[in-house]
């Protein structure tokens, strides 16, 4: 069976995929400036993890994995990011078991008795990691090489970093996320990844349109808009400052 290169403009399409594939238990190798994971508890000790914040949550790039996690699709990720990269640049992500601001969730989990999930969760820095293990799906954000953090002079040397490894175990199938809202604006650079890609895989390539969704109306109260932007802002900065002191 030919080998499938799936290209989509925002990640959370990588679940629709999956869904209509009915996978199960898959290996997934997530090259991220992101974990995508919001909304999960991960005790990485016993290989276990479990929703939090279940309520009014949609599918979205930042909790798509969660999703896939829960529902039995993937159960075992290697995330790969740089730095700047991972949970410490990361605003919204999944919590650690260890974690801080995990005792309310751990102590919530006690009381409502959340079944686990069966879930293994590795980490590892760009110039850390190795080729692709034996039936994984190969999942890569554009953002890894073009996120907005980085200079955009940097961004062919982190491809070409990606290339020098020797693939000699293909993936069960490759998805190429372009995420253009956090990345520089690469486009010529990105179709050109994709087709090294495409031709270092042999891989048949399917592009899959982001659907079309309508905006949410935006309320007319000049005050909240007013405030709206501000109090975001105070949100990631005050989030961020705490990441960096090692507070999760």
């Amino acid at each position: 069976m030919t080998l499938k290169l799936y290209v989509i403009d925002s990640h959370d399409q990588a679940l629709d995929i999956w869904r209509k594939q009915q996978l199960t238990n898959a290996k997934l190798l997530h090259i991220d400036f992101h974990c995508d994971q919001r909304g999960l508890l991960v005790n990485r000790k016993k290989n276990l993890a479990y929703p939090i914040w279940t309520r009014f949550q949609k599918v979205d790039e930042g909790n798509f994995l969660k999703h896939a996690i829960v529902e039995g699709i993937i159960n075992s990720v290697r995330w790969v990011h740089d730095v700047p990269g991972g949970r410490r640049h990361d605003i919204k992500t999944l919590k650690y078991h260890t974690d801080c601001s995990a005792i309310i969730h751990r102590l919530l989990h006690l009381l409502n008795r959340t079944p686990p999930t069966s879930y293994r969760l590795e980490t590892c820095l760009a110039n850390q990691w190795g080729q692709v293990q034996p039936g994984e799906i190969l999942d890569i954000d554009w953002d890894f090489f073009a996120a907005k953090e980085y200079s955009i002079a940097s961004i062919t040397q982190r491809i070409q970093l990606f290339f020098d490894r020797d693939f000699t175990v293909p993936p069960s199938q490759i998805i190429i996320c372009h995420s253009p809202e956090y990345c520089h604006p690469t486009n010529e650079l990105f179709e050109q990844f994709v087709e090294r890609v495409k031709t270092q895989f042999d891989a048949d390539l399917i592009r899959i349109p982001k659907p079309f969704i309508p905006r949410t109306v935006r309320s007319k109260s000049k005050l909240k808009n007013a405030f709206r932007v501000p109090a975001r802002k105070l949100y990631h900065l005050t989030h961020l400052s705490l990441r960096r002191l090692g507070i999760y």
